[in-house]
Parts: C-alpha cells; structure tokens; sequence
C-alpha cells in the first residue's frame, strides 16, 4: 500500500510595517497632486457660475426698473407715488426709497406660474406651489424684482424655486463735480422727496440732472416675508454680491 505524502502548503509573506508605511505615503502623495490638480479649477468653474449668476439678477433688476407695468402707470410725474409710477426714472426713485427696510424692499426671485389661469393686473400669472405641480400642465418659469410687501405676489415669494435675493438700494451721492460718496442710510435720496423735483446737482439746466446713481446690495433670503417684519438691515447678514449703476430721467 502506497503512502500518500502531503504536499508542503506554501506560506505567503505578509507586508512589513514599513512596506505598509511606504504604500500609505505614496497614496497621500498622490492625492495631494490630484487635489492641487482638480480643485483650483472646480473652485474657478464656481466663481465663473457665480459671476454669470449675479450679472443675470443684475440684469433683471435693470429690466424690471425700466418696466412699467399695466397696474403701476400714473398720469402725470406730478402724479407718481410708490406703486404708480409715470416714467422710469420715477420707478427707480420709489424703489431706492422703499430700501429703506429689508421688509419693503425689493426681492428677485424666480416661480413656475399656472398659464392656464387669467394674467393679474401686473401681467403676470399666479403661481403654482411645488408641492402642487403637475407634469405636462400649463407651466411657465417666471423671473421676476417686486416689492416684498406687494400684494399680488405674497403667494409667489412663498412658492418661489431657488435662490431668493433681497436687495438694498443706497444713492451713492455727488459731493462735488468728480466726488462720489455712499449715503449713510439706504433707502434715502438726498436733494428732493419726489422724482419730479430731483437734479442730481443745482443747476435745473444741466443735461443729466436727471441721473441717479446707487448701490445694489444682494442678500440671500429665504421665502417667508415674515421673517424680515421689523428687522433692520443690521440682522440681515452680508450681502453675497454687490452692483453699482444708475438711471435717468
């Protein structure tokens, strides 16, 4: 009878602590070059995004100030008050005024509106909350710069989708013929309390005594009106971007 001679079973040799420090080395020297890599050009693509991102909610506030809607047209300039409004120029004027608190001024932000419904007094149509939209409905993405305490769109400021952005209007005033200087409150225009008696300098006859220049302040905000009642500029926050222009008469 043969005798059945086991095989010698082979042992493999395991990784020394410094085989396993070496590896774990080389891994981290690796990652710190994808890293130094991949995350400069992420952070670039980002700051890319959010300077087109602010150049188009700047954009919309321009396009808004220079609208004036079917339910804010005034008769005359002697008749233009916040909400009624005879030029452009007078819009503007208000809307710097109504800065004046986060909790009248003015917001952009952007609604999926319900087409299917009759157009509001301003044009627009009503929105449709989220938690209410149906696929294949008649649906319409709205942007749109009002007046947080305005009462046709209450409702769309709560069913808002996105970004919400409160905006602080301040005059930046002429200190003299090259000088400018931002006026310590906003919401405050120096040199007349209505748009039809505003130069920007003394002299009537000067051909853009018309002009008001200002700076916009853009805050994050969330969709609740209430939380900003009675809260000065102070507890809002920081501002994320910041614009200057003007408009004329």
């Amino acid at each position: 009878m043969m005798k059945h001679t086991p095989t010698p079973r082979l042992r493999r040799r395991a990784f020394t602590l410094m085989e396993t420090l070496l590896a774990v080395a080389i891994i981290g020297v690796v990652l710190s070059i994808v890293l130094s890599v991949f995350v400069p050009a992420r952070g670039l693509m980002q700051k890319a995004l959010t300077k087109q991102e602010a150049d188009r909610i700047v954009s919309i506030l321009r396009a808004e100030i220079n609208t004036i809607r079917p339910n804010e047209q005034a008769l005359s300039v002697e008749t233009s008050a916040p909400g009624s409004y005879a030029t452009a120029f007078d819009k503007g004027f208000y809307w710097i005024r109504a800065s004046l608190k986060p909790e009248t001024s003015i917001v952009i932000f952007s609604y999926r509106a319900d087409t299917s419904k009759p157009r509001r007094a301003d044009g627009t149509y009503p929105s449709i909350p989220a938690t209410r939209s149906k696929p294949g409905a008649d649906t319409q993405l709205t942007t749109i710069a009002c007046p947080m305490n305005s009462s046709i769109h209450k409702d769309d400021i709560k069913n808002a989708i996105g970004n919400l952005f409160l905006v602080k209007l301040t005059q930046i005033e002429e200190t003299n013929s090259s000088n400018f200087k931002l006026a310590k409150t906003p919401g405050t225009i120096s040199g007349a309390e209505s748009p039809a008696k505003y130069y920007s300098r003394d002299n009537a006859d000067w051909a853009w005594g018309g002009a008001i220049y200002c700076r916009a302040d853009f805050y994050l905000m969330t969709p609740n009106p209430a939380r900003y009642k009675n809260r000065p500029w102070s507890r809002v926050g920081k501002p994320i971007f910041s614009a200057n222009f003007s408009f004329r008469r």
